[in-house]
């Protein structure tokens, strides 16, 4: 089925694309300096602390706690010079949940610009109030908040500013989506987060950047480097550029920052922990540490406001302290599935040319997609009856709140029982004819051509759509075209491997944002598809691309069973020592090496009265003409 010499040679192509596309790699621009060096107060930052600590150690949301560490903030905002109480305001609203439904509040001020005579787009500093149940800590993100309120209250600046302590951080960042959603007085240029950066030991600062779709705030992150930098502080390099990827292909994260890159937005997140759930407060702030990570975000401030205008987020790549550019990202991806593409217009143009009905072969794709998508509307509909975890606060639940456990194993063989019902129905409507045809030489070739079409359709429709899942998807579609054409055990094993390796990658590198291991990670993953906090393009998008592959693997094995594929050496090669000859491969256009009687009916396959798939023109035979006696 497959043209070995097109599809190589459309992988040349790609590639020497490929080296053009890496060579555009750019330099990120940085940003200027603040007119003024950092003031921030660090002493004051750790009275802040400590007294939230010793008042509120733990505030889950919607708790007494959580209620009354909103209005102690609200007064130490209060307190900032040239504010006053009735300066401070809030924003109640109510997050529905897995456990229920809870109610808190954003609490906020807000500096009007004092230099600028237009009004600018404004920066909005951020910081989480609540904390998970059980988990002391986090206090220090809400302490340099209100020391930088006071800082810029009394300095210059030519951007409005606000600074906002919201509630329900721990349920998908519910606080700062509200706030976003609601407010419209002044239009946003840069959210910058404050998560817990003073709780850890020395002068590195986290950046994060991940954001709840296919995007980063790569800009904005670098002139956050600039900011910490100057201070003295350090970089953790967190994310090398297989994680971006792997983030852009399955978006997850736990900061503020996630739903602002969503909106539009360029925000990063200020930690002193690589981006997980927040973790139990081990060691106080010291002035040292609150004097780094408050002088940076200063800076950074400082910075976004003298700058005309902020890198918006976008698809771009760091890779080696440059940046693939988003638009050169999705050429790349575009290159990579170049070989499959043509391989796809190959088989159509075989397909038509041979005059090949292919209704049995999409009906049978669609047979092979039923069931799993049934299995996913089961699940969905048991994260609706509450069985499995839903959204919480519209976004995919924290990882402790996704285990394992025994209503996740019912879910399961519920899910499996479902997708094996579904499959005995659609064989018995299939009709007998279509199975007794199933294994025949002609018929598995057929399906897997119009799998070959329908997957290169289905990567089209996401490179447009969601460009970076081809990362997951490619490799399992070029596995499954190799396979269809290896004649070695060992090569369709090592071909499988490389089908599910970016899958494993994935979950590996999103165990440490969502605090679970590998293989819980993978059941974090699926169970959030299903219940359809991740939107329902994605799951759907995989399935159908599964469906393909698994479609392609049926002519592996059909070609396992006929002999073709063997532990070593080449198909038939002892049939050959012995002088006779091997199977032969089922293709579309190979010419019939049986005879014609042998064929089975060809007008079942729309062939007409031709016994093969071969359209070739093959030369007439003249007669000599008879001999004459002259």
């Amino acid at each position: 089925m497959l043209n070995g010499r097109l599809y190589r040679l459309a992988w040349l192509v790609a590639g020497v694309a490929l080296v053009v596309a890496l060579l555009t790699l750019q330099s990120p621009q940085g940003a200027p300096e603040p007119g003024l060096p950092p003031a921030f107060d660090a002493a004051g930052a750790v009275a802040l602390a400590d007294a939230m600590t010793r008042d509120f150690p733990t505030r889950p949301p919607g708790s007494p706690a959580d209620r009354a560490s909103a209005d102690w903030i609200a007064g130490e905002l209060g307190k900032v010079p040239g504010l006053g109480p009735r300066r401070v305001r809030r924003q109640a609203f109510a997050v529905r949940t897995p456990s229920g439904r809870i109610t808190t509040q954003n609490v906020y001020v807000a500096l009007p610009s004092r230099t600028a005579t237009a009004v600018r787009r404004g920066i909005l500093v951020v910081a989480p109030r609540d904390t998970p149940p059980g988990v002391a800590g986090g206090e220090t993100g809400s302490a340099v908040l209100v020391q930088l309120a006071a800082t810029f209250a009394t300095a210059a600046h030519d951007r409005p500013l606000f600074f906002v302590s919201t509630g329900a951080g721990t349920l998908g960042n519910a606080g700062v989506r509200w706030f976003l959603s609601r407010f419209r007085a002044v239009p946003l240029a840069a959210v910058v987060v404050l998560d817990a950066p003073g709780e850890a030991q020395g002068p590195v600062v986290h950046l994060w950047d991940a954001g709840r779709t296919d995007a980063q705030a790569l800009g904005l992150n670098q002139i956050a480097a600039q900011a910490v930098r100057r201070v003295g502080g350090r970089v953790a390099d967190d994310e090398g550029a297989w994680d971006q990827v792997a983030r852009l292909a399955v978006p997850q994260t736990v900061g503020d920052q996630g739903p602002a890159i969503a909106d539009g937005l360029p925000a990063v997140t200020l930690s002193g922990r690589p981006e997980s759930p927040l973790p139990p407060n081990e060691s106080p702030p010291d002035d040292e540490r609150l004097r780094v990570v408050g002088a940076a975000a200063e800076s950074l401030i400082g910075s976004l406001d003298a700058v005309d205008q902020v890198p918006p987020p976008s698809g771009a790549v760091a890779i080696g302290g440059r940046e693939l550019r988003p638009a050169m990202a999705r050429v790349a991806l575009l290159l990579l599935a170049l070989p499959l593409l043509v391989a796809a217009v190959d088989t159509l143009a075989r397909l038509r040319r041979a005059r090949v009905r292919v209704g049995p072969g999409v009906a049978a794709l669609a047979r092979t997609a039923a069931p799993p998508l049934v299995a996913l509307a089961v699940l969905y509909l048991l994260s609706v009856a509450g069985v499995l975890p839903g959204p919480s606060g519209g976004a995919p639940p924290a990882g402790a709140e996704v285990p394992f456990d025994a209503p996740a194993g019912l879910a399961v063989v519920l899910a499996l029982l479902a997708a094996a019902a579904t499959w005995w129905v659609l064989r018995l409507t299939a009709g007998r004819g279509a199975r007794r045809r199933r294994g025949d030489a002609v018929e598995v070739p057929v399906r897997a051509g119009v799998a070959v079409v329908a997957l290169a359709a289905l990567l089209l429709v996401a490179w447009v759509t969601r460009p970076f899942f081809l990362v997951l998807a490619l490799p399992a579609a070029h596995a499954g075209l190799a396979a269809s054409v290896a004649r070695r055990r060992w090569q369709v094993a090592v071909l499988a491997v490389i089908a599910v390796v970016p899958l494993a990658a994935v979950c590996v590198s999103i165990a440490g944002v969502v605090d679970l291991n590998p293989a819980a990670t993978a059941w974090y993953l699926v169970e959030t598809a299903a219940s359809g906090a991740r939107g329902w393009g994605g799951p759907v998008l995989g399935v159908l691309v599964g469906a393909c592959v698994w479609s392609l693997g049926g002519l592996v094995a059909f070609r396992a069973r006929k002999g073709l594929v063997t532990a070593g050496g080449d198909a038939g090669e002892g049939r050959r020592r012995r002088g006779r000859p091997g199977p032969a491969a089922p293709t579309l256009d190979d010419r019939p090496r049986r005879r014609a009687d042998e064929w089975p009916d060809p007008r079942r396959y729309g062939l007409g009265d031709a016994p093969t798939l071969d359209d070739r023109p093959r030369p007439r035979r003249e007669r000599p003409p008879p001999p004459t006696m002259s």
